[in-house]
């Protein structure tokens, strides 16, 4: 992608975000203390001026007798036109023209209502979920002693844009994506989604339809559609769920319909060698239940009944042997059991925005039986495992674990299938608030895939200087270092900005093939900005990257230009 084309794809997403995606970083004004002897004067503080915010302070402590006697809704609009910067006529009329969440949807999300019991923990619970929702920017929950000794609540929020063009356009590997469409995300005010988009990329083109109901009714309950119409095929999802929406939430049951028909492609040092047409279809229904154990712990057990198929059938492109049909039919259990330890963050996976992270333990497992009297394909079992943990070792450095493993035990072949394991690890050392190192660590593997999987490494998945799916293996290692930079300014009002140095080193390789020069390790330099829009699609970051390959062949160019949008910095 030519220089040119990056700055005009910058200065057009600016645009866009500048007519349809303002948002309000307000701080609110502070409020007027009743003065009576009972009354307890919270302030926030901060604990630890490098990362970490620990907000408990804010709340009251709990007594036996403290019940909730009012809650005050406080809810910002997308500009503060009290501020020089944002006080203009289109965040003026931006203002008047957003239709902020209605209180019945804030209140809806809320663990507590007047006259429950105080429980601080679901106070900072709520502030959490409140924080997760995509048309909310940020939320705050205090609360003080009255002079009735109960407590009053001050809810605050951060309202979004949501009303967007689906205008975005990306580059990784050589590949572009891209999408045009429009998006609401909180329609009419009420916390709905709904999308219509076309979208094009290396493997498709099509149209993609959304509509997901978080809270239907005002109820507790969720529902989602999505209907997608491509040139290779189909795809519908139907779900309706009663999901577990918080710690206390004792149960769980839900069902989930999908359909899809795809044309897939298996790729060869970045360039597709072989594809073919394949077709899923996956219903489950389930039923869980939840206690607490101790010491912060949760624990979640789901039974439940999955039919999944996947059928195969070759294109004009298909250059490699067919998978076989898979069918299975099963019965499972899985385990969810974690720990309730969140704190406050910022600057780790956003820029100078609220993060919730928590320290503690997060384990799942699940356990499944396929009969071929029931399927009519192989004996299967079916397994899966996730684990994750976060550490402070000291104020400023905090180590991320992650690890996963999936397959299946084949009966019929007496040996593992589609076995895919993964683990890394991730540092960060936080040199200033404004500055901070990463590293991160992978090891994949992977055992007896069938013709259809691939484990692959590439511009997409972290070696960020050679193109889409560049090498293949069955087992790969990458090392990410980064130095990242977090600088306290705000890019039209509409974005935080951010920058990075880094340097990619990876291979993925098969252990008992000749894997020839694409098993050689690879190494690659750059630097990129990170924009995290302010004022819509937040939790969103646009990476705009600049990558260079130290091992570079004929098939690899000098220079590569990623354009992406994430989830993390």
């Amino acid at each position: 992608m030519a220089v040119s084309r990056c700055f005009k794809f910058l200065l057009f997403s600016c645009s866009s975000y500048l007519l349809y995606a303002p948002y309000c970083l307000a701080q609110s004004e502070a409020q007027t203390q009743q003065s009576c002897d009972k009354q307890q004067t919270i302030t926030a503080s901060e604990k630890n001026l490098y990362r970490q915010l620990d907000g408990e302070e804010l709340l009251p402590e709990k007594t036996p007798d403290a019940k909730i006697a009012n809650i005050k809704l406080n809810q910002l609009n997308v500009f503060n036109t009290e501020l020089e910067e944002e006080n203009n006529a289109l965040f003026r009329f931006a203002n008047r023209a957003h239709m902020t969440t209605e209180p019945d949807v804030i209140k809806s999300i809320l663990l507590f209502a007047p006259e429950d019991n105080y429980e601080p923990r679901k106070l900072a619970e709520s502030e959490r979920l409140l924080r997760r929702q995509g048309y909310l920017y940020d939320a705050n929950i205090s609360a003080e002693t009255n002079c009735d000794g109960h407590i009053d609540v001050t809810v605050e929020t951060r309202d979004l844009w949501t009303l967007l063009p689906e205008i975005s356009f990306s580059r990784s590997g050589g590949e572009n994506k891209s999408s045009i469409g429009f998006r609401e995300s909180n329609l009419l005010g009420w916390g709905k989604r709904l999308s219509l988009s076309r979208t094009s990329d290396a493997e498709r083109n099509g149209y993609l339809f959304v509509y997901d109901d978080p809270n239907i009714l005002s109820s507790r309950y969720r529902g989602r559609v999505e209907y997608s119409d491509n040139d290779d095929g189909k795809r519908h999802l139907l779900e309706l769920t009663y999901p577990f929406y918080s710690i206390d939430t004792p149960y769980s049951y839900g069902l989930l319909s999908y359909s899809d028909q795809r044309t897939e492609s298996l790729y060869k040092r970045g360039e597709v060698f072989s594809q073919f047409s394949q077709k899923t279809e996956y219903n489950r229904i389930y039923f869980g239940h939840s206690k607490h154990l101790s010491n912060n712990w949760t624990q979640r057990l789901n039974v439940g009944y999955t039919h999944e198929q996947q059928s195969f059938a070759s294109t004009s492109e298909t250059n490699t042997p067919l998978a076989e049909k898979r069918e299975l039919s099963y019965p499972y259990i899985s385990g969810h059991w974690f720990e309730d330890r969140f704190v406050k963050v910022r600057n780790f996976d956003s820029i100078y925005r609220t993060e919730d992270l928590n320290l503690g333990w997060n384990l799942q497992a699940l356990l499944g039986y396929s009969s071929e009297e029931v399927s009519n394909d192989a004996s299967r079992a079916i397994y899966s495992f996730n684990a994750k943990k976060a550490h402070f070792s000291g104020n400023d450095t905090l180590w991320r674990f992650h690890a996963s493993l999936d397959g299946y035990w084949n009966e019929e072949q007496g040996k593992v299938e589609n076995l895919l394991a993964s683990s890394q690890v991730q540092y960060y050392l936080n040199t200033s608030l404004e500055q901070s190192w990463y590293a991160r660590i992978r090891l994949d593997y992977a055992n007896n895939l069938t013709p259809d999987q691939q484990l692959s490494l590439g511009g997409e998945n972290g070696l960020r200087g050679y193109p889409l799916d560049y090498q293949q293996g069955d087992r790969s290692f990458l090392v990410n270092l980064e130095k990242r930079y977090y600088w306290q300014y705000d890019l039209l009002q509409l974005f935080k900005v951010g920058g990075a140095a880094f340097f990619d080193i990876g291979r993925a390789w098969f252990n008992d093939k000749n894997n020839g020069d694409n098993g050689q390790v690879l190494k690659n330099v750059g630097v990129g900005l990170r924009l995290a829009p302010s004022r819509a699609n937040a939790g969103t970051v646009i990476h705009l990257d600049i990558a260079a390959p130290l091992d570079k062949d004929d098939d690899v160019d000098s220079i590569q230009w990623l354009v992406t949008v994430k989830n993390t910095f």
